[in-house]
């Protein structure tokens, strides 16, 4: 399934990992020196938690203890702002971000031959510099969309933008229209392959400004098979039930050609 105009406004290609030797700040430095010429800046932000997907129809979280503090998420980011490598102790990611209004989503098989590239780039420098190789403990795919009046919202409003979560007007409301509302579903990846996160939420834009709609599909877990071609296939998977779920759970009318341009 593709769409012409998808309301794509970023995608994250990412892997947890654990590795023999731990990665330390000057790790981090000299991995920066060698993607420098590529991705010129850098920004520290804080570490992202750890969050594995479970058999079991759960979602863990936990804070591992250590003697040292755990190292900030070292961002990087290509000259133009599109792209971005994030780097923490154990987790690799790569981003393709819309810089402007005009920026067209470049596709999945780009964004994944990217990833994939800078991520064996990343291996072996891990190799080089003695961390040894990595063992993946979870991969994970993010699409995030931007939904405003100016493609899409203006037609459905909060109440009918989601098939899922539409208000009823079979009868008579107490209630007015919402302001805004944040929605969550979570759907199992075949095969125990992880587990597939709609989340929505409308924005807190200030007062008397648009309120446009954050939609994420997120689809994180593992295959048995986590080598390079086993690793493409579950982001292969992955993709397919982020764009299947998008088109499901997203109002018909939008896939016209007078917003996101469905082209199969």
């Amino acid at each position: 399934m593709r769409f012409a105009k998808p309301p794509i406004f970023e995608v994250a290609c990412g892997v947890l990992f654990s590795s023999s030797q731990p990665i330390a700040s000057a790790h981090v430095g000299a991995y920066w020196q060698r993607i420098r010429s590529k991705f010129p800046r850098s920004q520290d932000v804080a570490p992202l938690p750890t969050v594995i997907e479970q058999a079991a129809g759960v979602t863990s979280s936990w804070v591992e203890f250590a003697n040292l503090p755990p190292l900030r998420r070292s961002w990087f980011i290509n000259e133009d702002g599109r792209n971005l490598i994030q780097l923490q102790s154990d987790r690799f990611l790569f981003n393709w971000q819309r810089a402007s209004n005009g920026d067209a989503y470049p596709s999945y098989g780009v964004v994944i031959e990217q990833f994939e590239s800078h991520l064996r780039d990343f291996m072996d420098f891990c190799r080089e510099i003695g961390v040894g190789e990595l063992a993946f403990k979870q991969f994970e795919l993010v699409y995030v969309n931007l939904i405003s009046q100016s493609n899409g919202l203006d037609v459905t409003g909060f109440d009918s933008l989601l098939t899922d979560h539409v208000r009823s007007g079979d009868r008579s409301r107490f209630l007015p229209e919402v302001d805004g509302f944040n929605w969550a579903t979570a759907y199992s990846l075949p095969d125990g392959k992880g587990r597939l996160h709609v989340l929505a939420q409308s924005a807190l834009n200030q007062p008397g400004t648009e309120r446009p709609v954050r939609l994420e599909l997120a689809a994180r877990g593992i295959s048995a098979d986590t080598s390079d071609s086993g690793r493409r296939q579950w982001f292969d998977t992955a993709h397919e039930w982020i764009t299947r779920g998008f088109v499901d759970v997203t109002n018909p009318k939008l896939h016209s050609d007078a917003y996101w341009k469905r082209e199969s």
